[in-house]
């Protein structure tokens, strides 16, 4: 046994030096600190093993890109049970902790102390399926069920993460997205660069699209919709976006205005699957509420993010009034962020909000480029990485000085060592305590020295941990791949922990 390992050794010496060479970042100290943490420590001998061989195989730019038509070509040889059970026992143990809670606990029953985390069940829209219902059903379920369980150790302050389209019809989604742009539009249609509109101008506006709301009804828009007394007049912009809503998730009854049946051009079968939705959310939501467990609101397409704030907005108004539970994610890939981030601390200023803010690159580039080229669109993506990194951190530093004018939580989701550099400049620059208001995350499998070195800092740190059936987290990985591939490629220290970690167990150090 050991002379294969030392064979194995003399045949990763290759490796090894490459990822010592190409370590450029930390100095000699710097690395025997890191090397002294033992972070992967936990992991089996074969699981260690199963990391290297992936590291090394995603440092090739074609495997990453090709990896759907590889997945495609593995299913049609090998069949899908054969498939599933080689990407969930390979790349799958790098980056997931498993196809079901059960996993997940079986992790944190070993996970280090000092570290918080995320259990993100990665279910989204899938399209195809027999009984959406039925599906939807399942992930508000499985979304209690994780909650519950974090509920279990309150001294941790895990949290969950959902995305919106595992909880509502896909279609239905994409009409109240294109049904909030409208919303916008016409403020600027009536205020013709004003910086204001008067409710009397946008009861004209119906009149003449042949919506004449009557006594009641003009009341109800302004006291129940814009939150306004009898004698207010003129509306801004930020409180037209925040207050008019497409739908309204916990004052249903404003849904039977008809400026809002306007607004949202719905029939009645989409009224229907929308009240499913809000008792999805709320089966969820009201022990998390109950038990303080923080809900991550992941991103999606911009084809749906827009409907994904709106009920954002209305979670947080419900739930963070005494306590920030509710988080919003802001991928900072898109040009729209600088905007969508300007509104949001205005919005929270005006209106006194708890505010969550999660920030990172984003996860649907490829998705999002490829489709902008179909359509002949602007490609809705910053121009390289470098321009994605100017939208972080200038939008990063509004939200950290922000925090003393308004509560606001702000979750730096990022494995961009220059990126939490400055956040911890302009932490110190503001004020801000370690653990404060300011917390680090990164996902499982990656940036793993990152996570151990801020937790040892006193920061706020937590993991993302996946997981999820095999249908679901294959596209998961996919993208993550995709996404994270610039981290991926420069991995070389998580390489050359793996490897020390190794040589600890077999006595070579």
């Amino acid at each position: 046994m050991i002379s294969s390992c030392q064979s194995f050794f003399r045949s990763s010496k290759v490796i090894y030096s490459f990822a010592v060479a190409n370590q450029t970042r930390y100095s000699s100290p710097q690395l025997q600190y890191f090397q002294s943490l033992r972070i992967h420590k936990e992991k089996s001998i074969p699981s260690i093993l199963n990391n290297l061989l992936i590291n090394q195989m995603l440092q090739f730019d074609w495997v990453v890109d090709q990896g759907p038509k590889l997945v495609d070509i593995l299913y049609s040889i090998c069949g899908t049970r054969i498939t599933n059970f080689l990407i969930n026992n390979t790349i799958g143990k790098v980056f997931t902790a498993g196809e079901n809670l059960e996993s997940v606990e079986r992790y944190l029953s070993q996970s280090d102390s000092n570290i918080s985390y995320i259990m993100d069940y990665c279910s989204e829209a899938l399209e195809g399926l027999e009984d959406q219902e039925k599906f939807y059903d399942e992930n508000s379920s499985i979304f209690r069920q994780t909650i519950l369980e974090c509920a279990k150790n309150p001294e941790k302050k895990n949290m969950i993460a959902i995305k919106v389209s595992s909880l509502i019809d896909l279609n239905l989604l994409k009409k109240i997205n294109q049904a909030r742009l409208n919303i916008f539009e016409m403020f600027c249609k009536i205020s013709q660069g004003k910086q204001t509109i008067t409710i009397q101008q946008v009861f004209q506006y119906l009149k003449k699209e042949g919506i004449n709301l009557n006594e009641n009804e003009q009341k109800q828009f302004i006291i129940g919709v814009l939150k306004y007394s009898q004698n207010e007049m003129e509306i801004d912009e930020i409180t037209w976006r925040y207050r008019v809503q497409p739908l309204f998730m916990f004052e249903t009854d404003l849904n039977n205005n008809p400026a809002i049946k306007y607004f949202n051009n719905l029939n009645q079968e989409d009224i229907v699957l929308f009240e499913q939705f809000i008792e999805r959310v709320k089966y969820f939501m009201d022990p998390a509420l109950k038990n303080k467990v923080c809900v991550m609101v992941d991103a999606e397409q911009t084809y749906l993010q827009w409907a994904i704030d709106c009920f954002s907005e209305q979670m947080e108004a419900f739930y963070n009034q005494n306590y920030t539970l509710v988080y919003n994610t802001f991928q900072n890939y898109l040009k729209q962020t600088k905007q969508r981030m300007d509104y949001e601390i205005e919005k929270a200023e005006k209106f006194k909000l708890n505010i969550g803010i999660k920030m990172v690159r984003g996860a649907y580039m490829v998705e999002e480029s490829k489709l902008a080229k179909q359509q002949n669109k602007e490609n809705p993506i910053n121009d390289g990485y470098q321009g994605t990194t100017t939208m972080i951190e200038r939008n990063l530093e509004m939200l950290i000085k922000n925090i003393h004018k308004s509560p606001t939580k702000v979750f730096v989701a990022s494995h961009n060592e220059q990126t939490i550099d400055f956040v911890k400049e302009i932490m110190n620059r503001y004020s801000i305590p370690n653990q404060g208001d300011v917390l680090f995350a990164q996902l499982y499998g990656l940036s793993d020295h990152v996570t151990y070195q801020l937790a040892n800092e006193g920061y706020k740190i937590y993991k993302y941990v996946p997981f999820g059936k095999s249908e679901i987290m294959i596209p998961y990985l996919l993208r993550r791949a995709q996404e994270t591939k610039k981290v991926l490629q420069s991995s070389s220290l998580q390489t050359l922990l793996l490897i020390d970690e190794l040589k600890y167990r077999l006595y070579f150090k």
